[in-house]
């Protein structure tokens, strides 16, 4: 696990320590050295992707000086994924594992437009580019956007009627809500990096601090029902859908990275509580 301490200015969850990038039957990389993935018979862009190797060739940078320039230029193919409204959609189509529902393309996710906030809060503060502002002010705009108007934005009420005024980033836009947890606490650190980073005395920061500790509230609230004793699930579609719980190794270990993470810019106890707890079923 990457365990780090988190902070903005810093290697993103250690993604700098990425030894190497390389190619492969469902990954090869642009003209520009940018990551393409490969889904059915055709390579797309995956915002997520692309934001997670900016990330890391942040990490690098921070090692390196002398590599500014490429983890610009990566960021600077990102904001070309966005759309005029601040969307960093997804052109492929993609099923949906829960309800079999074929997403089309141009779908949204609040996971990609928190890892962008991250990317570009970190692009800002290297450059003090007015365009990566510009970029990260539509983003947030976007990520903020009630699901019911076409955004990311969500209620718990799918989990209880009396969770309607906890809100959450939905990784997946789905009826009913599968609340998945991964994605939801990338973008609490997409929101934080954005707090920290943008205007200081301005709006931006304001937004991003108040949704941050909103969505620091829901999952407080939330993390008792992702745990099954023994390991956490993915997303909570157990209990929306009547699904068997989704578990996994991989993710079990990313949910105790990501509460170390949160917990090291918050000091909210019931995190670490969590992290603890988790980490305890696996050893």
């Amino acid at each position: 696990m990457r365990l780090c301490e988190y902070d903005y200015d810093k290697d993103y969850l250690n993604y700098g320590k990425t030894k190497s990038f390389r190619e492969s039957d469902s990954m090869r990389f642009d003209e520009w050295g940018i990551p393409m993935v490969k889904y059915g018979e055709e390579f797309y862009y995956n915002p997520v992707t692309v934001s997670q190797y900016a990330l890391a060739l942040y990490g690098k940078y921070l090692d390196n000086p002398d590599l500014s320039q490429q983890f610009l230029d990566s960021v600077d193919r990102l904001i070309l994924l966005q759309d005029d409204i601040g969307a960093f959609r997804y052109e492929f189509n993609w099923r949906y594992y829960l309800n079999g529902e074929i997403f089309q393309p141009g779908w949204v996710s609040g996971m990609a437009q928190g890892q962008a906030l991250s990317v570009l809060a970190r692009a800002y503060l290297l450059s003090g580019e007015e365009k990566y502002l510009k970029a990260g002010r539509k983003a947030l705009d976007f990520l903020v956007t009630p699901v019911s108007e076409g955004g990311t934005m969500y209620s718990m009420r799918d989990l209880h009627p009396s969770l309607d005024n906890y809100i959450i980033f939905e990784e997946y836009i789905a009826e009913p809500a599968s609340y998945t947890l991964n994605g939801f606490m990338f973008t609490l650190l997409g929101l934080y990096d954005w707090s920290m980073v943008a205007n200081a005395k301005g709006e931006d920061k304001v937004r991003a601090k108040y949704y941050f500790d909103e969505g620091i509230k829901t999952l407080k609230k939330i993390l008792p029902y992702y745990d099954i004793g023994g390991m956490s699930t993915y997303d909570l579609g157990y209990i929306t859908y009547g699904a068997k719980p989704h578990v996994s190794a991989t993710y079990h270990a990313v949910h105790i990275q990501l509460l170390h993470a949160l917990y090291a810019v918050t000091s909210e106890e019931v995190l670490h509580q969590y992290e603890q707890l988790w980490t305890a079923y696996v050893e």
